[in-house]
């Protein structure tokens, strides 16, 4: 009898957070819509083009949600909406983001080729100590910065894209491009978000693929379950000093992902991939209780397991690895993935010619085949990975390494693509493992996501945020606001922000990722009406966005009438305003600047607000003014229909405090210095929030405080004005 075929499976997964912010309905960062243009259906194509392939692409709810937004138009991207901003009218500000922020791509497979693009990162130069461009700033011309906007967008474009006949035609042209370039360039990429699920779905019905799924916001559901489960796989990992422990929260993000995927595709998903591979005991009887066939995770989960269970070894032999398992007598069956083998796509084969690195994987597989006994079974290699972030890292988005190594398996006879149910309807797993030990794909643990001190004041923020919503149900009950409000409380947990804190990764992106964080913990308070904690408002990441400020050089007495009455009553204050060190860029930003001072008796504030043109306040708008030291005051100021401002009582933890206003072109206030409870030299920190029905639109500064030296008992004597 003739050897079984080996059985390859592989499984692409793709993923991508939530980068919206639903108080000001924007969304920072535009990773999604790039690899909607570049990869999620490219890499459908790809399997649709090849004839017999079968391999199993696994999907998170949450990247679905987005790209039925961006297929709709419903989605304020700011990153679209500095594409489309005339070239001509650009701010100071934003030529600074453009030129820092419109390289961000891997400059090898995406700058270089493009003779325009890579004259712009040459002419850009390089950042000063500040990492501003500011040579970049003195040489760009309008057209450079047009052509920039363009170029950044195009070459996310992939290979379906680039058979459009407009964006062809873009890549002809190369340079000079027009203001009507621009917007057709974005509508066509938002127009193919709309093709990648009706893609996927065909590929199902039609070639026989499988669609598997993740938890709906990608949480690490064995950290959900109880945060203690990072101590099976590491005894000493120092844990956040709260404790986390809401199985029902990994319940519902399961539960969630099966209702959305079973509204796509008509059926239920048989198989999951759980957030990076993640799995515990809580876990997996979370998925025998949910109806799922399969999971998988990661050989070193395997080999830690079976430790566990007392099946002593020390490495993992050929015939235990490549097979299916079955957690329990009952349990979904298991699969690992071959660490080395995906590994070898997702980091090495990008430096190879594409035909001679699919050459070298089927080589490979070939000598795991021989490895493996003739004993009448079908064996498995599983081959987990990202299924987007790879390729900007291979010549041409990986087409030549794809298209050969799909040619090559599904041509080969020793060798046999499967999904994961294909493979259990030949070969039922007939090993158990009566116990996981918890763990990951990476290491095999749990560090990733908690341990350090940022990612442990994270699950901190995350604890105390989840035991005041549970609270609230208890007494309070369900109702629209708290749905909301939970619906935040999901979205935070997700795995991504935690990837992002500690030293173990990377991204010029950190401070929007650590914003994102603090912002979603921040909307399960104010999503039921109740004021955030405010060491919410500090941030997590150690480097903070730069604003260019200065301290007051003398005391002032401004006339509180919302004019600059002389030229000198302001001169002496001291002031901040945005800069473009903030890595944040904002669709629109309503707070152009800020100056304060003080005397005596009160402190000043001014508060200067973008013309009407650039961003127009909401008709009804509310401002906060919070101060945090001396004592914690919020002022509270409401415009009315004719567009007057007005104090207002507020509630929320903080004293109400008062203020003379005066408003008109500019706003001023004057607030006594015994109401902050300043009586001697002291800091004041405060901060300014922008709000709408109750939702915050804009925070100045971004994020952390805004930190006033108060002293008008020597300050005359320290410094003067020439």
């Amino acid at each position: 009898m003739a050897k079984k075929p080996l059985c390859v499976a592989i499984l692409w997964h793709m993923h991508q957070p939530d980068y919206g912010n639903r108080q000001t309905g924007e969304v920072y960062l535009p990773w999604t819509r790039f690899h909607a243009a570049k990869d999620y259906y490219d890499m459908g194509a790809l399997i649709e083009e090849t004839l017999g392939l079968r391999v199993t692409i696994n999907i998170v709810p949450s990247l679905i949600d987005q790209l039925e937004a961006y297929a709709a138009g419903t989605v304020r991207d700011t990153y679209s909406a500095l594409t489309l901003k005339n070239a001509a009218d650009l701010s100071e500000h934003d030529r600074s983001f453009l030129l820092r922020s419109f390289f961000q791509l891997p400059h090898q497979q995406m700058v270089l080729p493009f003779p325009r693009y890579a004259e712009l990162l040459e002419r850009r130069g390089s950042a000063d100590d500040r990492g501003q461009y500011t040579a970049g700033l003195k040489r760009f011309t309008v057209n450079d910065y047009r052509d920039l906007q363009v170029w950044f967008n195009l070459a996310w474009c992939g290979r379906e894209l680039r058979r459009h006949t407009d964006i062809a035609a873009l890549f002809k042209k190369g340079r000079r491009f027009s203001e009507e370039d621009k917007r057709r360039l974005l509508e066509t990429q938002r127009s193919l978000a709309g093709r990648i699920v009706p893609l996927y779905r065909q590929l199902v019905d039609i070639c026989g693929i499988e669609v598997s799924v993740s938890p709906y916001y990608h949480p690490i559901l064995p950290l959900l379950c109880d945060v203690r489960s990072a101590r099976e796989a590491l005894p000493a990992i120092k844990l956040p000093e709260h404790s986390f422990s809401f199985p029902d929260d990994a319940r519902r993000q399961v539960v969630e992902a099966r209702g959305r995927y079973t509204e796509l595709f008509g059926k239920p998903p048989r198989g999951m991939w759980p957030s990076e591979g993640s799995i515990s005991d809580a876990v997996l009887f979370l998925a025998r209780e949910t109806g799922f066939r399969w999971l998988a995770s990661d050989e070193v989960v395997l080999l830690n397991s079976l430790r566990k269970a007392g099946m002593a070894v020390d490495s993992l032999t050929a015939d235990r690895k490549f097979r299916a398992w079955r957690w329990q007598e009952d349990g979904p069956a298991l699969f690992f993935r071959d660490h080395g083998l995906s590994d070898l796509i997702g980091f090495t084969y990008s430096r190879w010619k594409g035909e001679e690195a699919a050459a070298d994987f089927v080589e490979r597989l070939r000598q795991i085949h021989s490895s493996l006994p003739d004993d009448g079974r079908y064996y498995v290699v599983p081959i987990m990975l990202d299924g987007e972030n790879a390729w900007e890292h291979f010549p041409d988005n990986g087409t030549a390494f794809l298209k050969t190594l799909y040619r090559l398996l599904t041509h080969a006879v020793d060798l046999q693509t499967v999904t994961f149910s294909d493979f259990l309807d030949l070969q039922s797993p007939d090993d158990s493992l009566s116990t996981i030990l918890s763990g990951s794909w990476i290491y095999g643990n749990l560090a990733t996501w908690i341990g350090h001190p940022e990612k442990n004041r994270a699950w901190n923020h995350l604890a105390s945020a989840r035991k005041f919503l549970g609270g609230y149900l208890d007494e309070a009950g369900e109702s629209d606001q708290a749905r909301e409000a939970a619906r935040e409380m999901m979205i935070a947990e997700g795995s991504d922000w935690f990837w992002w804190y500690g030293d173990d990764h990377q991204t010029q992106n950190a401070a929007e990722f650590d914003a994102l964080f603090r912002s979603h913990v921040k909307n399960v308070y104010r999503c039921i009406g109740h004021s955030y904690p405010l060491d919410l408002d500090i941030p997590i990441k150690s480097a903070a966005p730069e604003i260019r400020s200065r301290q007051p050089v003398h005391t002032i007495t401004p006339r509180i009438d919302g004019a600059v009455t002389d030229y000198f009553e302001w001169l002496s204050a001291g002031f901040a305003m945005p800069g473009g060190g903030e890595s944040m860029h904002r669709i629109s930003q309503h707070i152009e600047k800020v100056f304060f001072g003080f005397d005596k008796l009160n402190f000043y504030l001014r508060i200067d607000f973008s013309s009407p043109g650039r961003a127009p306040l909401p008709p009804r708008s509310t401002l906060q003014i919070q101060f945090i030291l001396p004592r914690r005051g919020v002022l509270t100021l409401e415009r009315d229909e004719t567009s007057a401002w007005h104090c207002i009582a507020s509630e929320g933890g903080a004293e109400v405090l008062r203020a003379e206003v005066g408003a008109g072109k500019i706003l001023e206030l004057a607030i006594p210095l015994a109401a902050l409870g300043v009586h001697q030299p002291q800091e004041a920190q405060l901060f300014i929030s922008v709000l709408e029905a109750g939702r915050e639109l804009e925070r100045f500064p971004s994020i952390g405080f805004l930190s006033v030296k108060v002293d008008p008992w020597q300050l005359d004597n320290q410094e003067w004005m020439v």
